[in-house]
């Protein structure tokens, strides 16, 4: 078990232990998933574990399957900050400033996550709430529309 849970002077440690014990190998794959390093996911999953027993009211009593709703859901938040921080985009790169223009903000933002960020279409798809076969279809119309606007 982790340092900052055992150590962890906000809570009762019994909820901690029993919330740790429940919930840490699931959020772990969860995190892993989008993370994809196993050190850093350990440290995100300790960061979460922490603030989550922190600013959420943690009980036995509660549904496990509401609970682990909501954590995950708190999780996809805390993740969306670490993982800029981890991975800031640099502005200073060359876009193609004119193929980009006939894009809709989604598109545009799903185009240059995508291609110039590196991220997955899962990612893209929890962060931003809607389906993979939608982000699927989005990227491929932005780059149907950048091909007919550069006259490929």
């Amino acid at each position: 078990m982790f340092k900052a849970v055992l150590n962890n002077r906000s809570a009762e440690p019994k909820n901690i232990r029993w919330f740790y014990d429940q919930y840490a190998p699931m959020l772990l794959g969860y995190i892993n998933g989008i993370v994809q390093n196993p050190q850093k996911s350990e440290d995100h999953l300790v960061a979460i574990l922490t603030s989550f027993v922190k600013d959420v009211v943690v009980s036995p009593e509660k549904n496990r399957l509401n609970m682990w709703l909501e954590l995950r859901q708190y999780a996809q938040s805390k993740l969306t900050l670490y993982t800029a921080k981890d991975h800031p985009s640099n502005h200073n790169q060359s876009v193609p400033k004119g193929g980009l223009d006939v894009l809709d903000d989604l598109q545009k933002r799903i185009f240059c996550a995508v291609y110039y960020h590196g991220k997955s279409i899962q990612y893209l798809a929890t962060t931003i709430g809607c389906d993979e076969s939608e982000i699927r279809n989005q990227l491929k119309l932005s780059i149907d529309k950048m091909r007919r606007a550069s006259g490929n």
